[in-house]
């Protein structure tokens, strides 16, 4: 299976020294726009002139770059940050292997891979930084109150408390992905067997389908107490042998007493009712007596 992630590709490269340097990189980041190498140097505590043999080495290989200015300092690339979430998931004996791309969508990449017992894995890799910054402040609550952000600071956010919400309907059978661990701005995860549903051509018993996607709203309204708030036909899995339906992405889902939590429900409902009415000709009732059975009691 041929490796196209270069995050992956040059771990075997990397030593624990060349590794301990590019986390210095990333966790100066924090407090400026590049990592200026007289810190690297003191909070790694190696010598200068190994701390620029290592920087020379990671900035060949891309997986930081090079800022000359008032100071000389270096930035992490999507690569860097990739092999740093990489080599943590190998050393918890999460993932073993890396393979080839399985999709590229706007805010997620999904790569296969194997874990240590050889069982086929995925991972989604949260590319959240690739969307403006304003459009994600609106739509996520878990950006609220930070002022300093970076596209990596971003994206583990997202994918954490993906992970976060996703390990916490584990137990309920609910049809979502199965996950497995994560690091930073990548979740390892089982195989999601199927397609998207907007690239289904044909189901025998569509209203069978739309039932399933509004009970597990309503479970994840009344029990959970959440709101997926992007629920749609790219975000849902569909295997054609036996009709069932994964739902997936999570990073936009907000808790009910968020102030537009029943807006993006509405939202959701009213277009996925027109969208399964248009392909599928599926006569329901009106958006609001579905929206209405979701919520209950929970709000009366």
């Amino acid at each position: 299976m041929p490796i196209t992630l270069r995050g992956a590709r040059v771990l075997k490269e990397l030593s624990n020294m060349d590794f301990r340097v590019l986390n210095m990189v990333e966790t100066l980041l924090r407090k400026g726009e590049y990592a200026p190498v007289d810190k690297i140097v003191t909070f790694s505590g190696y010598r200068a002139k190994d701390v620029d043999l290592i920087l020379s080495k990671l900035n060949k290989l891309k997986l930081i770059r090079r800022w000359s200015g008032y100071f000389i300092g270096y930035s992490l690339t999507l690569s860097g940050f990739d092999a740093l979430a990489l080599n943590t998931l190998y050393n918890k004996k999460i993932v073993y292997g890396v393979g080839n791309s399985r999709g590229v969508g706007k805010e997620s990449d999904i790569y296969h891979a194997i874990d240590f017992d050889n069982n086929e894995i995925m991972l989604k890799i949260n590319r959240t930084g690739r969307a403006s910054f304003h459009q994600i402040k609106r739509k996520r609550n878990f950006l609220e109150g930070r002022f300093h952000y970076s596209i990596f600071s971003t994206a583990a956010s997202s994918a954490k408390r993906e992970f976060t919400i996703l390990k916490k309907l584990q137990n309920e059978n609910l049809p979502i992905p199965d996950v497995k661990g994560h690091n930073r701005h990548i979740i390892a995860m089982n195989v999601i067997e199927g397609i998207e549903l907007i690239n289904v051509r044909k189901i025998k018993k569509p209203i069978k389908v739309l039932e399933k996607i509004i009970e597990f709203a309503k479970t994840l309204y009344q029990k959970y107490n959440l709101v997926h708030a992007d629920l749609t036909e790219y975000n849902i899995m569909f295997d054609e042998r036996n009709e069932q339906v994964i739902i997936i992405d999570f990073p936009q889902a907000v808790e009910i007493d968020h102030p537009e939590a029943d807006n993006f429900l509405r939202r959701d409902f009213d277009h996925f009712l027109d969208y399964f009415g248009k392909k599928w000709g599926v006569s329901t009732d009106d958006s609001e007596t579905v929206i209405e059975y979701i919520i209950g009691k929970k709000k009366r």
